[in-house]
């Protein structure tokens, strides 16, 4: 009885850690994204990013771009955004701040689009938190913002924490 349930212990270990390796759960990114947009990211969605996210704070900036080369799946992702985000144009005061921040610090991954056309969200997390918005910079203290341009197909997304 006892062998028994170390063989099935390690059977049961052995598929997480090759539904891990095969990507067959979801990358750490796409359910990271997914949880801070409330979206749902196609399967086979390709995620370039850069995060200098790090040391004893966690202190640092996120970069994302999600591209997805199924026509039919990206139609289903922008539909979901659709009734979920704002249409675009984006608030200028937040667009300049959001694409010098990107300037900065998303060097190996594409560049935000001059004119977005699609959908944006912004979550202010310092807000939820603390229930205020931080006087000093509210909006690159702790922030998501995404926008899905729906003429690329791309879903950009930055997240600051400082």
């Amino acid at each position: 009885m006892k062998r028994l349930l170390i063989i099935l212990s390690l059977a049961v270990l052995l598929c997480g850690v090759l539904l891990g390796e095969l990507g067959l759960g979801g990358s750490g990114m796409e359910r990271h994204l997914e949880k801070q947009l409330g979206i749902d990211l196609p399967a086979g969605a390709a995620i370039t990013y850069e995060d200098s996210h790090g040391g004893f704070h966690g202190d640092g900036v996120l970069t994302v771009v999600v591209e997805c080369s199924d026509p039919d799946k990206a139609e289903g992702l922008i539909d979901d955004i659709s009734q979920r985000w704002r249409e675009s144009p984006i608030e200028p005061e937040l667009w300049e701040q959001f694409r010098a921040a990107w300037r900065q610090n998303g060097e190996q991954i594409p560049p935000l689009p001059e004119e977005p056309r699609g959908f944006w969200f912004y979550r202010d997390r310092f807000q939820e938190q603390y229930g205020k918005k931080c006087e000093f910079n509210p909006v690159l203290q702790n922030c998501t913002f995404a926008l899905m341009d729906t003429e690329q197909g791309r879903l950009y997304v930055l997240e600051t924490d400082f």
